[in-house]
């Protein structure tokens, strides 16, 4: 703005003396007139530049006016919206806590109420199997052990739903982490877990994070038990746990395997409970596993993705951020 008045003062000023110059000349006045005209001239120049000035700095302070109001209206409506946000988060926390508290009374439900009669449903069977196997056919063998078997695959998943409530409502407890002697022990205890399936797993060296120890040791469990169990029947299976670095700078921690693999059209079913990709005939599990996981990674400020082809096995990839903070205490 101050360059455009002063662009216009000086053409004004310009085109003022070049225009009465050239009138004076052409009226070919006397000498004393001539100076009378040309003081006059100078005068009208001033005041004529002042009243130029006056009206551009007018205009001027009328838009900077316009520019205050319009800020401090913005910051009102600002201030408005921070205000309605933190009523929203305020009412968010009390939402939150309320269904922690009822999560957390589903779990004692579940953990007290649910598991007994399914212990009863397993030890009876068990023993009529075991007591009264002479005087049962074969049908009613079969049928005990399904109904002993349906009860232990419920217990388990009891179990998982369990461990995945605790998971979301646990507080963490950061410190460094070494994630390549977390997964070194996962490793160790799949091996002796299961001792006759051979699997080579190569972990990379000095992999550390801040985090949660216990609760990632849960999370690299899944992962390493999800790569062990779908490279079962692989001809040379293998594991590996790495590190990249990704396009922002940060790190990428990864679990790759040359197993079943999957079609990435199911991608989205990975992290959602009891989606599985493989019919439980084929390979075992709860569908918790992978959810498990991912709350982890999410509870750690991190993400957790998945690239596969049938066939040609899977690679799991995770991130570890600066922690978020722990859940407020109902």
């Amino acid at each position: 703005m101050p360059r455009t008045i002063a662009l216009i003062y000086l053409a004004a000023g310009a085109l003022w003396i070049f225009l009465t110059d050239r009138w004076l000349a052409w009226l070919d006045l006397d000498p004393h007139t001539l100076e009378v005209l040309h003081t006059s001239k100078g005068w009208l120049a001033i005041l004529g530049s002042a009243v130029l000035l006056y009206i551009l700095l007018r205009r001027h302070k009328r838009r900077d006016e316009a520019a205050v109001s319009a800020l401090l209206e913005s910051q009102r409506e600002v201030q408005q919206m921070n205000a309605e946000l933190e009523k929203r988060v305020a009412e968010r926390t009390r939402q939150l806590q309320a269904a922690n508290r009822e999560l957390e009374s589903f779990a004692y439900a579940v953990s007290h109420d649910l598991r007994a009669p399914l212990r009863s449903l397993s030890g009876f069977s068990q023993i009529l199997q075991e007591t009264a196997a002479e005087q049962l056919d074969d049908k009613s063998l079969h049928y005990l052990r399904r109904i002993h078997d349906a009860s232990q695959r419920m217990s388990g998943l009891i179990e998982a739903l369990l461990g995945l409530s605790r998971i979301s409502t646990a507080e963490l407890a950061i410190r460094p982490v070494n994630l390549t002697q977390l997964c070194t022990d996962a490793a160790a205890a799949l091996r002796e877990k299961f001792p006759d399936h051979k699997v080579q797993i190569e972990i990379a060296p000095n992999m550390h994070v801040e985090g949660d120890a216990r609760l990632l040791r849960i999370a690299v469990d899944s992962l390493l038990g999800n790569a062990w169990k779908f490279s079962m029947k692989a001809a040379q299976p293998t594991i590996a746990v790495g590190v990249q670095t990704g396009v922002t700078g940060g790190h990428i921690y990864f679990v790759r395997d040359n197993g079943v693999g999957f079609d990435m059209a199911y991608a989205n079913k990975l992290f959602v409970p009891f989606q599985r990709l493989h019919p439980d005939a084929e390979f075992q599990g709860s569908g918790i596993g992978l959810v498990t996981a991912q709350r982890v990674i999410a509870r750690h400020n991190g993400r957790i993705w998945a690239e596969a082809q049938v066939n040609e096995g899977a690679t799991f990839y995770f991130t570890i951020n600066a922690p978020l903070a722990p859940p407020a205490t109902p």
